[in-house]
Parts: C-alpha cells; sequence; structure tokens
C-alpha cells in the first residue's frame, strides 16, 4: 500500500471538484454502495476536506492470531497522506481522543474516519487535524475489544472499506470509492458533473418541473 497511498493527479483533481453528495452519485451509476452510514464530522471539521487512500484498523473481541498493536502503533504504520479508518462496531463509546489525532497530524495522515464514538473533540479541533465519527463520547470502549486486526476490509456504517480504497470527506459525511471502481467513478462523475450545471442553469432559468426532472433522471440508475 505504501507504493499507492497517493490518489493520482488526475484523479485528485477531479475528487476535489466534487462534493461526497456527488460522488455517491457518481457510484450510484456505477453500482457501488459508498456512501458510510451514521458517519459525520466532529464539530471543527465541517470545512475540511479530506481526499485519501484507506488505511484500515477494526476492533473487536480479542482472538490467538489478533495483532498486539495500539493505535499509535497503528498511526504509525499508516502512510502519509492515508486516511485511518476504524472500525469500532458504531459503538457508542471513544475510540480515539486528542493525543492520538497528534500523533496522526505528525504522521502527516489526511483524516481520522471512526465508525464509533470520539472524545477531545475540541482538541482535534484546535489542531486542525479532521475527524469524522458517530458522535462525541466520553466513555472509553469496552474493556473486552481491542485492536484484532490492521489494514483489513472493514464494514463500516454499511460499506465495505479494503486498504487502499479512496476515502473522500467533507461537511456532508464520507464515501469510499473502491479502488478498482476508481475509473468508472471517475467517468460517471463526468455525467453528474454535467447534471449538476445543467440542473442549476434550468432553476435560475425557470424551467419546467419536467424538464427539471428529465436533467435529474440522467443521473439515476437504470432499473
Amino acid at each position: 500500500m505504501r507504493d499507492s497511498v497517493f490518489v493520482p493527479k488526475e484523479a485528485a483533481e477531479a475528487l476535489k471538484r466534487a462534493s461526497t453528495g456527488m460522488v455517491n452519485d457518481a457510484l450510484a451509476l456505477v453500482g457501488v454502495n459508498g456512501g458510510i452510514r451514521g458517519v459525520r464530522p466532529a464539530r471543527g471539521s465541517e470545512e475540511a476536506r479530506v481526499l485519501g487512500r484507506a488505511a484500515t484498523v477494526v476492533f473487536g473481541p480479542p482472538r490467538p492470531d489478533s495483532p498486539r498493536l495500539t493505535m499509535y502503533e497503528a498511526i504509525r504504520k499508516s502512510p502519509a497522506g492515508s486516511v485511518l479508518v476504524v472500525d469500532g462496531k458504531g459503538i457508542d463509546a471513544h475510540f480515539t481522543g486528542d493525543n492520538q489525532g497528534e500523533c496522526a497530524k505528525r504522521q502527516g495522515l489526511a483524516g481520522m474516519v471512526v465508525y464509533g464514538g470520539a472524545r477531545d473533540i475540541a482538541g482535534y479541533r484546535s489542531m486542525g487535524m479532521p475527524l469524522y465519527c458517530t458522535g462525541s463520547a466520553t466513555v472509553d470502549k469496552p474493556p473486552d475489544i481491542r485492536i484484532v486486526g490492521y489494514n483489513v476490509p472493514v464494514d463500516v456504517g454499511g460499506v465495505t472499506v479494503k486498504p487502499g480504497d479512496i476515502i473522500i470527506a467533507d461537511e456532508d459525511g464520507v464515501v469510499c470509492i473502491p479502488a478498482d471502481a476508481l475509473p468508472a467513478t471517475l467517468e460517471k462523475l463526468q455525467v453528474i458533473f454535467e447534471v449538476e450545471e445543467a440542473m442549476e442553469k434550468a432553476i435560475q432559468g425557470g424551467a419546467p418541473v419536467d424538464e427539471i426532472k428529465a436533467i435529474i433522471a440522467k443521473k439515476k440508475p437504470r432499473k
């Protein structure tokens, strides 16, 4: 993964023009479920725009083959420019705090995405480290779970995220583009750009509702 952590330049330029909603529309045209449910920007991360390859951590009941890793070690193992996606099973408890955020910032990570809670939101905000989670939490994660996998596929908010997939996050939420679906997604994203431009012109020009509906239909998957 270290060799492919950065998103190709042309792809990055196109994705930076798009909101997460637009990317999710493009994914729908490809037939991919990429919108991660329940994960939103922590307060102070609403203005951030995050783009990077996924590194992953999964928590669960320990097994004999579980890696003996702490979050700090997982962060240090993740290449600069990556987005660390933490599968906390959506548990309403904190899986990260601002000390880990500082470690991630110094490591050069692009952001932290946690399917679970987080604490020290003010600390994350003050250091400018983008954080996305299911909500703030004062209670620590259950004592009977720990890191059971690093850089393995994880299931977060109804989406499977694999190491090396592309993560995009903004004030609306988080979307995952499977690495092997990137070319097709970029192709469909051009359709979405055209639809959005046509929608803007139609609405500003007072177009009939039927015309607006016809434009919207162009970005809907065909059944």
